[in-house]
């Protein structure tokens, strides 16, 4: 088993159940033969990155909350009428003395290694205030009953689930391009769903539904980047050709800039006759869209998740409109060699070791460096590679019992 998974995810969450020694043969079967499932699901993981993937939202993690909050609920009732002998560690059923009843907050300590645990990795805000808000109930009530009432009817143990799950979405969502719909609203829908679920039934149906919606909001998204990267690379094929023509360094060059144009000429009419016809957008709309309009200017991404991107000279814009302009209006191949641009097309040189791309990102990264997932890049940077996969590479889902 890969030693980052034991360590983040398997000994921690087969140790929860350790906190629960006297519950049911009934549920003790069902959580050993959970345990089995989970071993073999981190035995067949190659690493952290395609375990956590798979496993936020599982039918997996789903059984694990299940299987805690039953645990949790036959401890609170064997609580009513039994207790532990503090002194010697020793339960004793039906007890008979006052202090032979165990105190709210010795009972709640179980969840004390578990929160530490959450506590080491820096950046599970939310995981920890979940379990502070356990530990909280001591101050609230010396009663068994009462706390076992509160921590029923607030939640409080099904919480800890869907806040640790919360700090991954919401600290990679924080860090990703906020206009890229195609990747942050999925995301935004399953906070939402975890955000809202009161119970493990809710949350399955929840997630269970969005695998419907979110390929519908993802392809729209993705629909007018790809409309809009592909228009932009035709406009500078163009540009290049027309420069190449006027230029005429030789005939060679000129010829081949002039079968440039005509080929790049015919793309562009049918791509903004196929943008008006089937989408009912224009060449404009394109361009006026703050996401869109970076894609005609060949963007690079100088950060992990591409929040921040570099892209050619905005300038670059003006020419590919006159461009789609002439075009548009019938103007010919010869007319438009003929007749001077009133703008100049800035071409992307990109040296990948050019003093501008490392001013670039070290921009980018000062930039990024109060962002929490920066901070611990390590933990979480391939924990979102494949959150934002979509699907582990080997197109199993180890995740559901078969």
């Amino acid at each position: 088993m890969d030693n980052m998974i034991k360590m983040t995810f398997y000994d921690p969450y087969i140790q929860t159940f350790d906190a629960y020694p006297n519950i049911s043969d009934g549920l003790r079967s069902q959580i050993e033969a959970w345990k089995k499932d989970f071993y073999e699901v981190c035995e067949s993981q190659r690493d952290l990155a395609s375990f956590s993937q798979g496993f936020i939202g599982s039918e997996i993690q789903v059984r694990y909350t299940d299987l805690v909050g039953k645990a949790a609920m036959e401890a609170m009732s064997a609580s009513s009428s039994s207790s532990y002998n503090v002194a010697g560690s020793e339960y004793v059923a039906n007890p008979t003395r006052e202090e032979d009843i165990i105190p709210v907050s010795a009972y709640l300590e179980q969840y004390r290694d578990a929160y530490n645990e959450v506590k080491k990795s820096g950046y599970r805000k939310r995981g920890e205030a979940a379990y502070e808000k356990i530990f909280d109930v001591a101050n609230r009530t010396d009663d068994m009953v009462e706390a076992q009432i509160i921590l029923e009817e607030e939640r409080l143990l099904w919480k800890i689930v869907t806040e640790d799950t919360l700090d991954i979405y919401e600290t990679i969502l924080e860090a990703m391009d906020p206009l890229y719909e195609a990747m942050t609203e999925p995301i935004s829908e399953f906070v939402d769903i975890y955000k809202s679920a009161k119970g493990d039934e809710e949350l399955t149906y929840k997630l269970e539904r969005a695998q419907f919606k979110i390929p519908e909001i993802a392809q729209k998204s993705t629909t007018k980047i790809f409309l809009a990267a592909l228009l932009g690379t035709s406009l500078l094929s163009f540009a290049k050709g027309r420069y190449r023509v006027q230029s005429w360094q030789n005939d060679q060059q000129a010829r081949e800039g002039l079968a440039s144009m005509i080929a790049s000429k015919q793309k562009i009419l049918f791509m903004v006759k196929m943008l008006k016809d089937q989408f009912n957008l224009t060449f404009n709309d394109l361009v006026n869209d703050e996401f869109t309009k970076i894609w005609f200017l060949n963007p690079r991404g100088l950060d992990a998740l591409n929040r921040i991107k570099r892209v050619m000279l905005p300038e670059n814009l003006n020419a590919f409109n006159e461009i789609v302009d002439d075009i548009i209006s019938g103007k010919s191949i010869e007319d438009m060699i003929k007749t001077p641009s009133r703008y100049i097309v800035y071409f992307d040189l990109d040296k990948k070791d050019s003093s501008f791309n490392s001013e670039a990102s070290a921009l980018a990264k000062e930039k990024n460096n109060a962002l929490t997932y920066y901070k611990y890049l390590n933990e979480l940077g391939k924990v979102a590679e494949n959150v934002l996969s979509g699907r582990d590479r080997s197109g199993q889902n180890p995740f559901v019992k078969k």
